[in-house]
Formats: structure tokens, sequence, C-alpha cells
């Protein structure tokens, strides 16, 4: 398996849940900030330590806890002698590169990043060991203080609402509207990290994109339409009739992850659905065609056509979905860009995005989110290396790189994937340049389950899924219980 496919500085397995975890951070967040300004509890880091490290991953909690404080002063008084401006940035790629080869690649583009500049000021990159989740619960520490990070990588953990009303962040707006190629390489960043009042705190080099990948010779046995041929959802239902008839599984699901990726896709299909997801966050009313249509597809062609629904301990944790596929005992998998290498493994695995009801057009889930975020405390050289960094980060050529390299997808719209393809070899690293080109080519582009509703529909509908398995609950019935879960808010 290859550990680079992912982003947001988790393993495979960790990537596929973070996308959850985030969003179930998101409605504590108001009240995280009234305790944390307050001072009357500080929040720990509770991401998990590993016993791994490397020289540029030398860092400490202790450290940590006081790192944005001491880099201000550094600068400072480095300011202050006529010496170079220093600004910190923290980041979670500290593995090594026999554990994950992604995060040697990362460190060697920050360091880089640091050569090229080593003349105008000192950009120190340091990585934490507690990753994205320690990161998110140390600013939340400094908080309370005041103090915040120069620059951190938060790796998918949303810090912004408490960081921002708390004054804490940089709006990058108008460093974004006052530059096309900057803009352009934050990509879908940049409309779906704006705020209601008009502000972006937030970029990332990297997005979770999702589609589904497939085994074309499961899907030649069984004489099926492949994915890439499909025109409508129509399709998607005689290809899985298919398969089921010639006796072979079309696809795993769970309670969770592959589940909500499936209904997320779904409800991509017209523009009313469309409509209906992309207000998720305000919905309070699931009792609509848009969304029953959705429900009943889930029962009636995609759980009501497998056998076996993995929906035992552990959810989304659950990885039978993902074994059966690479087993070559499933035809679909859905899943992200980042189980290329996954994909890899299988012969005749191929990557594809969904279909519509409008014939031809296809639609990929892509998740921006929470990534890299400037203090608004620093002066104004700091603020322009900041600037400088974030430029960099988003800039085709290491969007390039990191497409390249494994990583993951940049979220880039001027990436050149046809000059990537060239400059790979490997059999995952060519299934992750077509899955991300497949993607970002897609006629809609829509954020994730999680990221549309939040955390809490999103637990509430994964809830559901063992219940239509069963005949237990019909659309109705969740509509109304969805209902219910928001009125109880």
């Amino acid at each position: 398996m290859q550990k680079g496919v992912c982003v947001a500085q988790h393993t495979p397995v960790q990537c596929a849940s973070v996308w959850e975890k985030s969003m179930n951070k998101k409605k504590a967040l108001s009240l995280v900030l009234v305790t944390a300004l307050a001072g009357s509890a500080l929040i720990t880091g509770c991401g998990s330590q590993s016993t791994a490290s490397t020289d540029t991953a030398a860092t400490t909690a202790a450290t940590q806890e006081s790192a944005a404080a001491e880099s201000t002063a550094a600068a400072e008084t480095e300011t202050a002698n006529g010496e170079l401006p220093t600004i910190k940035f923290v980041h979670g790629y500290y593995q090594t590169a026999e554990e994950w080869p992604a995060a040697e690649v990362m460190r060697q583009i920050y360091a880089d990043f640091a050569e090229l500049h080593k003349d105008e000021y000192t950009f120190e990159a340091v990585a934490d060991e507690t990753g994205g989740e320690g990161i998110y619960n140390t600013a939340l520490n400094d908080l309370s203080s005041g103090e915040f990070y120069d620059i951190a990588d938060f790796g998918g953990w949303d810090i912004t609402p408490v960081a921002s009303e708390a004054g804490a962040i940089l709006d990058l707006k108008p460093y974004l509207d006052e530059d096309q190629a900057f803009k352009d390489g934050v990509g879908v960043c940049y409309d779906q990290n704006l705020t209601d009042d008009g502000k972006i705190y937030t970029v990332r080099e990297q997005v979770e994109a999702i589609g589904f990948w497939y085994n074309e010779n499961l899907f030649n046995e069984a004489g099926a339409d492949t994915p890439d041929k499909w025109q409508t959802w129509d399709d998607f239902n005689t290809a899985v009739d298919k398969l089921v008839a010639a006796g072979i599984n079309p696809f795993g699901l769970n309670g969770g992850w592959p589940s909500n990726i499936l209904t997320g896709a779904s409800l991509q299909r017209n523009e009313a659905s469309r409509e209906f997801y992309q207000n998720g966050l305000n919905v309070t009313d699931f009792n609509t065609d848009a969304f029953k249509e959705t429900v009943a597809f889930m029962q009636d062609d995609a759980l009501g056509k497998i056998d076996t629904a993995y929906f035992g301990p552990g959810g989304d944790d659950d990885n039978a979905y993902t074994d059966t596929f690479k087993e070559g005992k499933s035809a679909m998998l859905f899943n992200g860009v980042w189980a290329a290498g996954d994909a890899a493994e299988v012969d005749g695995a191929k990557p594809a995005v969904f279909p519509t009801d409008e014939p031809g057009k296809k639609a990929a889930l892509m998740t921006g989110g929470c990534g890299l975020v400037v203090s608004s405390k620093l002066d104004e050289a700091q603020t322009a290396a900041a600037i400088d960094f974030l430029k960099y980060m988003t800039s085709p050529e290491i969007a390039a790189k990191i497409v390249e390299a494994g990583v993951g997808m940049a979220p880039s719209t001027t990436v050149d994937y046809k000059a990537i393809e060239g400059n790979v070899t490997d059999a995952a690293g060519k299934l992750l340049v077509e899955a991300c080109n497949l993607c970002q080519s897609a006629d809609y582009q829509s954020v994730g389950f999680g990221t549309a509703f939040g955390g809490g529909i999103e637990g509430e509908m994964s809830a559901k899924y063992a219940g239509l398995k069963d005949g237990s609950k019909t659309p109705d019935d969740v509509a109304q219980e969805l209902n219910d879960f928001v009125a109880a808010e």
C-alpha cells in the first residue's frame, strides 16, 4: 500500500476519516472560543504521538505551546537589530521517508522555499509530531493567551471559526483578489472557504477529491458498460444489475464514509438536488423530493443490490469494503484520489467520477477545507513573507510536484496533468494523476457530504443506512428523523 497518496497529513486510512472528524468539531467551536479566551479551561492536544522522529521534526509539546510567542519575539528583536525578519511555519509532516515518503517531499519543498528567500527573511519550518490534530489543539490553547502561530498547516482541522472570532488570523481575500495567479492556484478553496462576511482565512495546497475506482476486468466479465461510458445514473443502475446477474459484488458499503460518498454523489444528479445540497448547512427540512429520491436510490439501487454491508463496530473505520475491492471481489470502490495506492494493487483498476442525470456531464466531490492559516499579528515584513509562502505553495510548479510525488491532489486550476503524467513512472502515481485530472475536469464540483451538511447530520445519516438496508426504515422515516434532529439542536 502506498502511504504517499493522501492529504491532510494522515495515512490513507486516517485520511478517510479526517473530513468527518474536522466537521464534528465545528458545532463546538463557539463554546470552545468562549472557554479558551476566558482562560477557564485549556484544551490539551489529543493527537497521537509517534515514536519516530527526524532532524526536521524535533519538536516537543512544550516548545509548541509557546511557538508563536517565541517566533514573534525573535522577529521583533532581529528587525530592531537590522537583521532579517523571521517567521516560523508549523506543519505535520514529521514522518521519516520510510514511514511516509510524502512527508520527506513536503519538508524538502519547505526547505527549498527557505533557501530561495534566505537573503530576504529567515523562514523556519518546524514539524509537529502530533500532526494536524495536535496543531489544532495547541492553537486552541494559545488563543486563550492571545497567541497564535505565525503560519501553520492545520491539515483539515478547522480552526478558522474560533481564530477569526478572536481576531487572530489574517483575511487572505485581498491578496487573492489582487493576484489572479494566486487565485487560480487555490482553486476550489476560494469559493469554498469564503465566509458569509466575505473573507477567506485559509487556503490549501491539497484538496480531498473524491470520485470512485472500478475494476475494468469485472465489468467486462459481466458484459457491463464501464463507468467511463456512462451517460446518466440509469447507466449506473444497468451496470450494477449486470454485475449482480453475473454473481459479482458491485461494491461494498458501510455505515459511514463510502455510503455518504454515494449519497453526496447522487445529490449532484440535477439542478434541484444540487441546490438542496449546496444549501446543506442551512437545511431544516429534509422532507423534500430532492433528498428523498436520493435516499430511495440508496435503499433500492445501492444497499438493496449488495449481499453484504459492513455495519459492524467502528462504522467507517471498518475497511472491509476496501479489502474486497483490493482482493478483486467487488467491482467498485467509493473513495478519493488518495486510494490510488490501493487501486494499484488491483489488476484492471481505473478511476472514475460520478454521472449525473444530464447526459454526459460528470460530478466530483472536492473539499479544500482548512489548511494554511496566517497570524494577523505579524508585522509588515513577516506578512509579506507569509503571503510569499502561500503563493509558492499554490504555484503551478509546486502543485505539479505534489501530484508527481504522489502526495495528493493540488487545487490549482492550472495544473498540466498531461505533462505530469509523462514524469510519473510507478503505477500508483499514474493512477493518481488520472484520478486528479478527472476530478479537476468534472462539470460539477461540490464539497463532501460532511462539509455540505455538517458533522451532526453526517453522523445521523450514517446511522440510517443499516435500517435502509434491512427495510426497517423508509425514505420518509429518514427525512422525518433528520428533521427531528435539526429541530432538537
